[in-house]
């Protein structure tokens, strides 16, 4: 069966999207950022948890644009195991993710990525 096949670990919902004025960017240029946007999304939440629990998070992502070209809206849907691998294979468990440092760092991010892919 596949439930003894996986781990049954908690897991939490996590969103990532940008703010409404950037998303006329995105849908101008979706070829170059729609990619590197979900890429970063995943990087964002890996490096967090193994710098802080030096362990790997599972994580399943998807990119959603909603809407039409009218209302394009993108978002990273991920959800992200609460608790990871220690690089001895063990498992360990963690009880918090804190989105408002997440958050910050995001917003950082999405303009690096926009600025990094089209300038020049």
């Amino acid at each position: 069966m596949l439930e003894q096949d996986v781990f049954q670990v908690n897991h939490r919902h996590v969103v990532f999207t940008i703010d409404e004025g950037l998303r006329e960017v995105f849908l101008l240029h979706r070829a170059k950022l729609l990619k590197p946007f979900m890429d970063e999304a995943v990087r964002v939440i890996k490096e967090y948890f193994e710098k802080k629990h030096k362990v790997k998070p599972g994580i399943i992502v998807g990119l959603h644009t909603l809407g039409s070209r009218i209302n394009f809206n993108q978002d990273v849907y991920m959800l992200v195991t609460m608790g990871g691998m220690k690089r001895n294979g063990e498992w360990k468990t963690y009880e918090y993710i804190p989105f408002e440092m997440l958050i910050k760092q995001w917003q950082t991010v999405v303009l690096k990525l926009i600025r990094g892919k089209l300038d020049g």
